[in-house]
């Protein structure tokens, strides 16, 4: 049977810094993407202690962080989202909560409604890792 554009597989391995997808196009080619999350964390000396701000307000610079953080993942995951379409089923691969988000992004897309979203754990993975893994997983598709 051959496999039209919408019967496309996908393989995602992610975590907060980085994603490595695997698309399985019709007559059996892979294609290898990687996506880095461009914005880390930066250090400043001095950051640890809080500042009084107006007023006799504290500023608190690990909430200011994180929300700041918080927003750098939104944009990241938005990104990798954005890298996947005419998908049939998607293998969703990584070691922490990032995936769940990825997942969540993805079943909001309207052109992804109907498609099969598989989610699963998996320990950190090179490059040479996680094209077996996906290989594995296509093959059983």
């Amino acid at each position: 049977m051959k496999k039209g554009l919408h019967d496309l597989l996908f393989a995602i391995w992610i975590d907060s810094q980085k994603a490595m997808i695997i698309r399985d196009e019709p007559g059996g080619v892979y294609h290898y993407e990687l996506i880095q999350n461009e914005h880390s964390k930066e250090h400043f000396p001095g950051e640890k202690t809080d500042k009084t701000g107006l007023f006799g307000t504290t500023l608190n610079n690990e909430s200011h962080d994180q929300n700041r953080e918080n927003e750098h993942l939104k944009k990241f995951i938005k990104q990798v989202a954005n890298n996947i379409r005419y998908a049939n089923t998607i293998y969703i691969m990584g070691p922490g909560d990032t995936r769940h988000l990825l997942q969540n992004e993805l079943e909001g897309h309207k052109d992804l409604e109907k498609i099969i979203i598989q989610n699963s754990p998996a320990e950190k993975m090179d490059k040479d890792a996680f094209e077996r893994k996906a290989r594995s997983l296509f093959s059983v598709a």
